[in-house]
């Protein structure tokens, strides 16, 4: 399987005012909990981040529908399409070694961007990944397929 890139990086800051404040940033710190210092650090078991392919925009790019990088609410967004993984499947990205534990389905507040949205998404909005052990992840670091399931 091919390389890819990291195209970019988010996380979503606890703020006191509201539910949080989401940033893009140039890299982060992760371990098998999450993003270090994200407000979803240590909530869950499964869905820790959300990895999603560059293929998801350009699907939406393709029918016609406006998506601003970001808005699928990804974590680590990547050049390289890896939608054909399963679930056990594991993911280098630069030290990173990320464990695909789901599949991302299609929320319904897309359908606010595009009625059709949602269904264009359907398994391919992005994958719920978690870190196998304490790394960071800059823009720019090198994805790759580390090991199929």
């Amino acid at each position: 399987m091919n390389t890819g890139k990291v195209l970019a990086l988010y996380m979503t800051i606890p703020d006191l005012m509201k539910a949080g404040h989401r940033m893009k940033c140039e890299d982060f710190e992760c371990d098998p909990e999450g993003i270090i210092g994200d407000m979803k650090y240590e909530t869950t078991q499964e869905r820790v981040m959300v990895l999603t392919c560059q293929k998801s925009y350009d699907i939406a790019d393709e029918a016609g529908i406006v998506v601003e990088q970001g808005v699928l609410l990804e974590n680590i967004h990547v050049d390289i399409d890896l939608y054909g993984l399963k679930v056990g499947s594991v993911i280098e990205a630069g030290e990173a070694l990320l464990e695909i534990t789901g599949i991302c389905g299609s929320y319904g507040y897309l359908m606010a961007l595009s009625p059709e949205l949602p269904e264009l998404l359907e398994g391919k909005r992005g994958f719920f990944v978690r870190p196998l052990d304490h790394a960071q992840i800059f823009v720019g670091d090198e994805v790759s397929v580390a090991k199929e399931a």
